[in-house]
Formats: structure tokens, sequence, C-alpha cells
């Protein structure tokens, strides 16, 4: 989803404000044609991008409307949930709330199923299961380089509530099919997951 000029220009006029100007080399993720997804991204930039991504992300939050995060969140979750929720897979969310916590970007979501879809919901006294989990561990995840099960036993994703429920949702993240993500996405996580793992193992 693209963001309004506006919206763009003041995202990245704070980000130069906060931390200077790209490297040089950056403007290359757009046009360099030896990625099929994305294009090759060189490795200060990568380096770069990770080692800010917190501080880049919490900028973003502050900038971009919630409604528009929310609606790129929701919009990639659905995707990747699409083919569970048509065969009933996921019946078992229909009336029940989960709440999903990025702890270090202070970020807070209430999903449950409604009809044929996965919808946020205002913030919830009572979910009936809370994850939370740091940035890293979200996109390793996502990126699907480390399983859920590692995350969970290595207590980088926490469970919370009713954790028969809380098992069930993880092990159908588990299964999702992240091919369905746009090539772009795929591609950032793909970078993104495999820098955290080079660092881990610095």
């Amino acid at each position: 989803m693209l963001l309004p000029i506006r919206v763009t220009t003041l995202l990245v006029n704070k980000v130069n404000s906060a931390f200077g100007s790209l490297p040089s080399e950056t403007p290359s993720l757009l046009v360099n044609k030896a990625n099929p997804l994305l294009g090759s991204i060189p490795s200060r930039a990568a380096n770069l991008l990770v080692s800010k991504a917190n501080p880049l992300l919490k900028i973003a939050h502050k900038v971009v409307p919630k409604l528009i995060q929310n609606q790129g969140v929701l919009y990639g979750v659905n995707l990747l949930a699409r083919e569970f929720i048509e065969q009933g897979e996921m019946d078992f969310m229909q009336g029940k709330v989960a709440r999903v916590e990025i702890k270090d970007l202070e970020l807070v979501w209430h999903f449950t199923k409604r009809g044929d879809k996965l919808v946020m919901i205002d913030a919830q006294p009572k979910p009936d299961v809370t994850f939370t989990a740091t940035l890293e561990a979200c996109v390793l995840m996502a990126s699907q380089k480390v399983d859920p099960d590692t995350l969970f036993f290595n207590r980088s994703l926490l469970i919370s509530g009713d954790t028969e429920l809380g098992l069930e949702i993880k092990n159908l993240i588990d299964q999702f099919d992240i091919e369905l993500l746009p090539k772009p996405a795929r591609s950032v996580l793909e970078m993104w997951s495999n820098k955290l793992l080079e660092n881990q193992h610095v």
C-alpha cells in the first residue's frame, strides 16, 4: 500500500533529521534488478535498516494514520489466513479475542473473527489470549526462518490467558504460506530475517 505523498515526505524528513541521510547506494533498492523480488539490497543499507528498524518504525507509527496502519496489517493477516477461514479451520476464533503486543514498539492489536474474515476491534479489558513478542521475534516468525515453537520455548514469544486457544492460533500461523504475500514484502522479510540471524551468530 502506497502512502500519500505528504505522509511519505514527512516520514522521510523525520527519519533524515533523526539519523542523517541514508547511504547513497540506498536508491538501488528500487532499481537494482539483481533480485527478482525487490532488488539486491546493499550490505551497508541492509545493516542500517536493521539496526534502525525500531526507531524508524516508531516514527512511522506516529506519522502514519492508525487507520492506514491497521488496514495494512489486516490485509496481510487476512491474505495469509484466507484458506484456513474458507475451510472453517479458524471457526474457533469466532467470538474470541486475541491480543497481539509488539512490546519494544509499544504496538497493540486486538483481533477477532467476524463472518468470513478477521477484524480488529477496540482494546478489550480481558482478551481471551495475549501474544507478546519483540519486533525481532515477529520478523523471524513472519519470515518462517524460526518457527513459533522455538520462539515460544526460548521465551521470545509469550502466550498468556487461554493457552489452548493460543496454541491453536500459533499452530495455524506456522502453516501460513508466505508466498501469498506481495513480492516486495517477502523480499524485505528475507533480507531482514537473514540479517538478524547473521547478527545472532557474530
